[in-house]
């Protein structure tokens, strides 16, 4: 029973993660439900390998990133960099919303530091599907206002332009893979020494840069937008 329960806690978990990455962007969702669905059963299988049948849970996570770009690179055929950009904004997004609702759960006096490092257990499967709800509730109210950022086109991506990287709009998303990266790998770190304080405030800060340099990208564009249509109303 634990094991039916955790795997499919696991899916929706993984689906809560993915959905706020592609909601935060207003990147398409039915157009890829197939790969989507896909995914997730496989991200859910593979956290409870690492953790349960491996008993490697320090690993999971790393891995999940991994594949989380994997799949936006791959399955939806975002560019690279992008992907490896709002994997991280979405994962840290994720990551601030459950350690948050952990805090009210400790106020309250639902849950211990503990809970952090646990990988089983009914306040574990608490604070999981309490986290999924309301970032399923987010992902709604992103639907039905038509929030989020809309700077990336719609994939599948071109591949056959050759991308600078180093050009002045795409260093901010350089930028902000790098330090979801360190986020990552801090992460491991303060789980291990149970520091859920020091995790919601690691997950918000890494969120902020990331939403800092995607408000920054889109008025750019913006700009760039009323520049054009200013300078074809000159000449016309």
């Amino acid at each position: 029973m634990n094991t039916v329960i955790y795997i499919s806690l696991g899916f929706f978990d993984a689906l809560a993660m993915l959905l706020i990455i592609l909601k935060l962007y207003m990147l398409p969702v039915r157009e890829y439900a197939g790969k989507i669905f896909v995914f997730v059963i496989f991200i859910a299988s593979f956290s409870y390998m690492m953790r349960i049948t491996l008993g490697m849970p320090k690993l999971d996570l790393p891995f999940q990133y991994i594949f989380f770009i994997l799949f936006l690179r791959l399955g939806m055929e975002l560019k690279p960099h992008i992907s490896s950009f709002i994997a991280g904004a979405g994962i840290s997004a994720y990551a601030a919303i459950q350690m948050g609702i952990f805090h009210i759960f400790e106020w309250l006096d639902v849950m211990h530091i503990g809970v952090v490092q646990q990988n089983e257990g009914s306040l574990v499967y608490l604070l999981q599907s309490s986290s999924i709800l309301v970032a399923y509730l987010i992902c709604f109210v992103f639907s039905i206002f038509d929030f989020g950022f809309s700077f990336i086109i719609r994939p599948p991506h071109d591949f056959i332009t050759k991308e600078n990287y180093l050009s002045k709009t795409n260093i901010p998303f350089l930028i902000g893979t790098t330090i979801s990266a360190i986020t990552i790998c801090m992460t491991l770190v303060l789980v291990y020494r149970s520091d859920p304080t020091g995790l919601l405030f690691l997950a918000i800060s890494t969120f902020g840069v990331s939403y800092f340099f995607s408000v920054r990208r889109e008025r750019g564009d913006i700009r760039t937008a009323v520049e054009a249509y200013r300078n074809k109303h000159k000449n016309s």
